[in-house]
């Protein structure tokens, strides 16, 4: 798309707004109603429909309703369907991959024409927003999307396991090692509790790539680098851990039921994990948290979806769409959504507010959360990531279980993503 073409979209969105912002309120033909797809399940799936029930009896000129679609993948499968047959909903979690493919099929509208429009966000409510999540929402210089549940990795361990043990969390490799070491126990010739659990999946290998100074494309994007030296030694600590240590083993499934049945000592995973691990615990132990270890750089991956506008809504609807996701990315809400969730508030504003201080004072072992997100990073916000992360997922998997050596798993795993990115428009 054109830059010219842009702004003369920008400026129709603006009429469009300005439009419907006259015939938005209720009692001009009734309420205005939009759907919400959704990926949050279980203990997640209250803390949505509260920030949605709270919106609707504030804004009885709207009726917003929060519709969950499975998990992740089955999420993305009816969101494509619904695409190509006509019937959106008005608004839809996604991550940043997903967005660029539906910004290639026209399908969303940027969220930027709403934070410039008549209801939109000052430059200084704009900023408030952490610098990274903007970054992640941003294809081109245009901010098509808005951040909503936003997680990032972490380590959790037995806090209980390790005062018995006078361990401390492990900040390095070695440590995570050493550490895991400690805490595996056999019995009767066979091991009862591992120090670690390797899942093999895309992002267990990539936080490895980035804290080993990795990265996730060659300059100019043309190219992966997950195959790099880095890369190759970040999946080879994995693999040791599980066949040469043996202090750790493979699992394909989450780890919040064998992490509370004592399994095992450790795992890494998303900051909304926590409640998850809280419930399957059951107040057994106590769950510590840190940040995920590193070799050569202190980093974590940014995870979690953002929401988009879907361009088939009319116009009222996707003005009351923006008023929605206004509401639930605003201080007040991105705070207790982070309180309930555990995920990040996607706000300065929310981080630093009176409610999170005072819950950060009770919980201090969730500062482990905020203060990764300055080493953050974030994946290729591209379309082809997608199908990319599945090709690293099988060379994980193939390099884990012992079919294909480290190197030559990602070698193999290149030359199809190189592919992919080759045909890249």
């Amino acid at each position: 798309m054109q830059v010219g073409r842009r702004g003369f979209l920008r400026i129709a969105a603006a009429v469009l707004l300005l439009t419907a912002s006259l015939i938005l309120p209720a009692g001009a033909g009734g309420p205005v109603t939009i759907t919400f797809w959704h990926g949050m399940s279980g203990v997640l799936n209250p803390a949505i429909d509260e920030l949605t029930n709270d919106f609707n009896k504030l804004n009885p000129g709207i009726v917003v309703n929060a519709q969950y679609q499975g998990t992740y993948g089955t999420l993305n499968q009816k969101l494509v369907a619904a695409v190509a047959a006509g019937s959106p909903p008005t608004i839809t979690q996604l991550f940043p991959n997903w967005a660029d493919q539906l910004i290639q099929a026209k399908a969303i509208v940027p969220m930027e024409n709403f934070i410039k429009g008549p209801d939109g966000l000052s430059a200084e409510e704009l900023s408030d927003i952490f610098p990274i999540l903007r970054q992640e929402s941003t294809f081109n210089g245009v901010m098509w999307t808005m951040p909503f549940n936003k997680s990032l990795y972490i380590l959790f361990y037995n806090e209980d396991l390790f005062k018995q043990n006078n361990l401390k969390p492990p900040a390095t490799w070695d440590d995570l090692l050493n550490v895991s070491k400690a805490l595996t126990k056999e019995e009767g010739g066979r091991t009862t509790r591992y120090g670690f659990v390797v899942r093999p999946t895309t992002d267990y290998f990539l936080l490895m790539l980035i804290t080993n100074g990795g990265d996730f494309l060659k300059p100019g994007g043309k190219e992966v680098a997950f195959n790099s030296p880095a890369g190759v030694e970040g999946l080879q600590f994995l693999i040791d851990l599980v066949q040469k240590h043996k202090v750790a083993y493979v699992l394909n499934a989450f780890a919040d039921a064998d992490f509370a049945a004592g399994k095992v000592a450790m795992y890494l995973v998303t900051n909304p994990g926590l409640a998850f691990a809280r419930a399957a615990v059951a107040g057994r132990f106590e769950i510590g948290i840190a940040p995920i270890p590193y070799k050569k750089s202190r980093a974590t991956l940014l995870s979690g979806t953002d929401v988009a506008i879907m361009a088939k809504a009319v116009p009222e609807q996707q003005v009351a769409a923006w008023k929605f996701i206004k509401f639930v990315t605003g201080t007040t809400a991105t705070t207790r959504w982070f309180m309930k969730t555990f995920y990040m508030p996607v706000r300065r504003s929310a981080r630093d507010s009176t409610l999170a201080r005072v819950y950060l004072q009770q919980n201090p072992e969730h500062r482990a959360g905020l203060d990764s997100l300055a080493v953050a990073r974030t994946a290729p916000n591209i379309a082809e990531w997608q199908e990319i992360r599945d090709i690293i997922q099988e060379a994980v998997e193939e390099a884990v279980l012992g079919k294909k050596t480290a190197k030559q798993a990602l070698d193999d795993a290149a030359v199809k993503a190189n592919k992919l990115l080759s045909q890249r428009k």
